[in-house]
């Protein structure tokens, strides 16, 4: 597209060359003379390379901003990318501390289990027959020592 552009840029400007015999030009305009030719005002004269780079400066600063659209887009995405695998990280280490809390947990439960299974074999109706007649002897003791 630009190769074509360019070549009719130049198939122009080489018709205006042989049609013109004196420039004139209008403000914000270009105008083309034969080599040696002169104007009655005050010019500004740009060579084939450089008309072709005016001409096309629009397309360009197009494509430059695509381009830059382009860079940022997949700058966002490499870094969104990373805060993602960065947070999947967190979750995976957060998981893995979880467990462990969970196994001691459960190993702590377990051990209070067993000491509850050693504190039931006591038999309670001879604990509290004996807390009763100790209760008694101790009163009955108590009674005759303060006769």
């Amino acid at each position: 597209m630009g190769l074509n552009m360019l070549n009719r840029v130049a198939q122009v400007l080489g018709i205006f060359l042989f049609l013109c015999g004196t420039a004139h030009a209008d403000e914000g305009k270009f105008t083309l003379l034969p080599k040696g030719g002169t104007v009655p005002f005050e010019a500004t004269c740009f060579d084939n390379e450089a008309t072709a780079r005016l001409l096309t400066w629009k397309e360009f600063l197009v494509l430059e901003q695509q381009s830059l659209c382009e860079f940022q887009k997949e700058r966002m995405s490499l870094d969104y990318d990373l805060i993602i695998d960065n947070l999947n990280i967190t979750l995976d280490e957060t998981k893995v501390r979880y467990q462990v809390e969970m196994d001691t947990r459960d190993e702590e439960i377990e051990e209070l289990r067993k000491i509850i299974k050693k504190n039931r074999r006591m038999n309670i109706p001879a604990v509290v027959l004996t807390s009763v007649a100790v209760g008694i002897a101790v009163g009955v003791g108590a009674t005759y020592v303060i006769d």
